[in-house]
């Protein structure tokens, strides 16, 4: 039998080394998912899937219940493998967050992503110098939820990826492509004429794009954009972003 003593004015059980109590078999698995698990960092609850089979099952259910993960603070421990192992079970997830994930995002892992995870409506892949166009171009078809998209800095992009958010993905609202020096006027003109429920846009420092590239955004009544970043783009003249203003848009050349 345990002993007890007091503690903090707390009655606390003592036992026994041969009485370790399994909190497994005491606690409800709600318990662990719920209140437990969300209280620990995403590599603290990759190691509790080594502690046993059923701590293994719970952090898969725990996955399993998932709507949004960041995994950005992580970013140079999150391998390919380690990122599969995780969205293999979350397929309900609706916000996906891999900034600087460098070693995790790639054109396997995020077609992988597309076909399991497709309730995603925000994505960050950012500075993610592996993404390439066929990655974008899946979660564009298969991820029809899709509301925002954060590529800025993916460098292996163009154009392609953009028509094919401009195809497909009717609902997106936010799309940030600064510093993707593959993106020009032909990629954002088929954005500004085929996506009217886009509200910000982000294209600074791609210094491909010009006034020609944003006409769509000032020409088609039915559109909503309210934000765009400019800075670094030289060939947008003043002029033009007269026009923009103009037509309601809020032009950010500055910072």
């Amino acid at each position: 039998m345990g002993r007890f003593r007091h503690h903090h004015s707390l009655i606390l059980p003592v036992f026994a080394m041969e009485e370790r109590l399994d909190i497994c078999s005491i606690l409800p698995e709600e318990v662990f998912i719920f209140y437990i698990l969300p209280c620990l960092t995403i590599p603290d609850i990759a190691e509790c899937k080594l502690v046993s089979k059923t701590w293994l099952r719970l952090v898969r259910k725990y996955y399993s219940c998932l709507r949004e993960l960041d995994l950005s603070p992580w970013d140079c421990m999150v391998t390919e493998d380690y990122l599969i192992n995780i969205i293999k079970h979350a397929k309900i997830l609706r916000s996906l967050r891999l900034a600087k994930c460098w070693r995790a995002c790639n054109t396997v892992s995020v077609s992988f992503l597309a076909e399991t995870c497709s309730r995603l409506q925000v994505v960050n892949l950012s500075h993610c110098g592996s993404v390439s166009d066929h990655a974008v171009q899946e979660l564009a078809v298969k991820c029809r939820e899709l509301r925002e998209i954060d590529l800025s800095s993916c460098y292996k992009i163009t154009d392609c990826a953009m028509w094919a958010l401009a195809d497909h993905a009717e609902r997106l609202q936010e799309l940030y492509v600064s510093s993707v020096y593959g993106v020009t006027d032909y990629g954002i003109s088929h954005i500004g004429f085929k996506l009217p429920s886009l509200q910000v846009l982000d294209v600074s420092y791609c210094f491909r794009v010009s006034n020609k590239g944003l006409v769509g955004f000032v020409q088609t009544d039915n559109y909503h954009l309210k934000s765009l970043r400019i800075k670094g783009c030289s060939k947008i003249t003043d002029d033009f972003i007269q026009k923009l203003w103009a037509a309601g848009v809020q032009v950010n050349n500055m910072f």
